[in-house]
C-alpha cells in the first residue's frame, strides 16, 4: 500500500488585485454620444457626416454616419429595408468571396421613435461586419464595425456599442 503525502496552506491566498479601469474617451455630437476605450483612435475623414475610429489592438474599425432626411412614417420601413440591403450589397461587392448574413433585423425602436436596424455578416476569411442603425422621422443614423473573423467579434461589438448613445429622433 502506497501512502501519498501532500500539503496545503490554511492561509487564504491574497485576493486578486482588480485591474485598473481602462481609460475611456467621450465624444459628444449633436446626434449621439460616444464613449470609447482609449485604444480607439479617430481617423481623418473627408465627409462631415462620417466618423472613423480604428483599434490596432483589436484590428477593428468603427464607422459612424448620419444622413438627414424628412422621412414620413409610411416610408420608414421601405427606407430601412433599402438601407440594410444596400449595405449588405456593398459588403458583397467589396469582398473576394461569399458573404454570409448571420443576423438581420428591422424592428420598432423600444422608445417608439422610429426603427432599429441591425445585421451581422461575415465575408468568409476576411472580415465580420456588425451594424446597428436607426431610421427616424429626420435621419438615418449608422454605427458599423468591421473586425477580424472569429468568436471575439460579437463580444467586441457588444462592448463597444454599449458606449454609443444615439439622440433620437
Amino acid at each position: 500500500m502506497a501512502i501519498l503525502k501532500y500539503s496545503f496552506s490554511l492561509t487564504p491566498s491574497a485576493a486578486p488585485v482588480p485591474a485598473a479601469p481602462e481609460a475611456r474617451h467621450e465624444y459628444a455630437y449633436s446626434e449621439f454620444l460616444l464613449e470609447l476605450a482609449a485604444r480607439w483612435r479617430q481617423l481623418p475623414v473627408q465627409d462631415d457626416d462620417t466618423l472613423n475610429f480604428f483599434s490596432d489592438e483589436d484590428g477593428a474599425a468603427i464607422i459612424i454616419s448620419a444622413d438627414f432626411y424628412e422621412i414620413p412614417d409610411d416610408k420608414a420601413q421601405g427606407l430601412a429595408e433599402t438601407v440594410v440591403a444596400s449595405r449588405l450589397e456593398a459588403i458583397q461587392k467589396a469582398s473576394a468571396g461569399p458573404v454570409q448574413v448571420l443576423h438581420r433585423a428591422i424592428k420598432p425602436h423600444s422608445g417608439g421613435v422610429g426603427l432599429e436596424l441591425s445585421f451581422a455578416a461575415e465575408a468568409e476569411s476576411e472580415h465580420v461586419h456588425l451594424y446597428l442603425g436607426y431610421v427616424t422621422s429626420r435621419k438615418v443614423l449608422n454605427f458599423s464595425m468591421v473586425c477580424q473573423p472569429g468568436h471575439g467579434a460579437a463580444a467586441l461589438f457588444n462592448a463597444t456599442v454599449s458606449g454609443f448613445r444615439p439622440r433620437l429622433p
